[in-house]
């Protein structure tokens, strides 16, 4: 995850570079107050500040999060300014922080590649040669969180599930994706992580299929992999194996830069799409960049994150906002899946305003294969109320 206070035009085609480049989350603060509850858990994070968001709270709430929360800090200003300032006993107190890098203020995408690498190469936990054992041992494990989607008689059903992968680590056992995917990413095993992940679900429809489970997959598609152009094709070849069409499998990519359509990187997705998958854009927060977009993009499906479903039941006017946008992609073809449904209340406002899918803890954890069969294989109900 990025986290960003402040970001001049001038600089954002560099911090969307950079988030793409190493699969960051894009996520901006308005307050200290805002930054206080992103640094809550053990997420891996670094944290963007301008000279303006050098402040007294800023630098306090990031010293209180050092005992709990592990992340890196670049600060994107000048530091001689900056001392000559009224601020420099915050400037004391920042520069306490472990993990900190120092940019210009007009930095470019190549200085803020090498700040945010500095800052993740130090919160890395794990060795390549860790992870190439255990991609070529084949640790990795694939779960599968169920979702429901709205059938024909308003019913709900489910028939497709999202593999979620995990390590079962030979001395530390099973191992969660925050523990182990900074690590691939910044080795370049992503693209080795992936294909793995997507032979293993194919494996396991067809698997299904022979038990009479008719099911569709949805696989995380990490940005950094769309630079490559012959994504498609292999991914095409490699489920054509299996004698599976590509309409099983949806690609769920958190894409940041939505301002360009004709941007490279959307060549994949097209390309994707072009052979036959099923595209949706996750981490959707209703952003008006987003919207501006969103007829431009070659996508199936948009995910709302649980934050927006959260701001949404609390508030009238964001409501009818996500209502809207409901109504503005369904008339351009896609399907809403909501997630992080996690109370039977957030269940019943999400079927006011014609949410086509939802996913979370209120539906099913991830579970393993064999559960999930014997849940909704034939014979058993697949329905919810």
């Amino acid at each position: 995850m990025l986290l960003i206070a402040s970001e001049s035009s001038k600089r954002a085609q560099a911090v969307k570079d950079i988030v793409r480049e190493l699969s960051l989350t894009l996520t901006v603060f308005a307050s200290t107050a805002t930054l206080a509850e992103l640094m809550v858990g053990r997420m891996r994070r670094i944290v963007l500040l301008t000279e303006t968001d050098v402040s007294e709270g800023v630098v306090a709430t990031l010293r209180d999060a050092e005992s709990n929360a592990q992340f890196g800090v670049i600060v994107a200003a000048d530091r001689r300014r900056l001392k000559d300032s009224a601020k420099v006993t915050t400037l004391e107190q920042l520069a306490k922080l472990d993990n900190l890098e120092w940019v210009g203020p007009d930095f470019d995408f190549d200085t803020l590649s090498a700040a945010a690498r500095a800052c993740r190469s130090r919160m890395l936990r794990l060795s390549r040669e860790d992870l190439d054992e255990a991609i070529r041992e084949r640790q990795f494990i694939v779960k599968y969180q169920p979702k429901v989607e709205r059938s024909s008689s308003k019913q709900w059903q489910t028939r497709e599930a999202e593999a979620l992968i995990r390590w079962r680590h030979p001395r530390h056992g099973l191992v969660g994706p925050l523990e182990f995917l900074p690590e691939i990413e910044e080795f370049g095993l992503m693209g080795q992580l992936t294909e793995l992940v997507l032979h293993e679900v194919a494996a396991q429809l067809v698997r299904w299929k022979n038990k009479g489970l008719d099911f569709r997959a949805c696989v995380n598609l990490a940005p950094s992999q769309l630079d490559d152009l012959k994504t498609a094709d292999r991914f095409a070849s490699l489920v054509g194996k299996y004698g599976l069409d590509s309409s099983s499998f949806t690609f769920e990519v958190a894409e940041q830069d939505l301002g360009d359509p004709d941007a490279p990187h959307l060549q994949t997705l097209r390309a994707l799409r072009e052979k036959g998958f099923r595209l949706c854009l996750d981490d959707f927060r209703v952003a008006a960049a987003s919207l501006g977009a969103l007829d431009q993009l070659p996508f199936d499906e948009i995910k709302i994150h649980a934050s927006a479903l959260k701001r949404a039941q609390n508030d009238p006017v964001r409501m009818k906002v996500l209502a809207a946008i409901i109504g503005l992609a369904h008339n351009l073809g896609m399907t809403v899946c909501a997630e992080g449904i996690e109370d039977s209340e957030t269940f019943e406002f999400l079927k006011t305003i014609n949410c086509d899918k939802m996913q979370g803890f209120l539906i099913s954890e991830a579970v393993m294969p064999k559960l999930l069969r014997r849940v909704y294989g034939p014979g058993n109900a697949d329905q919810v109320a």
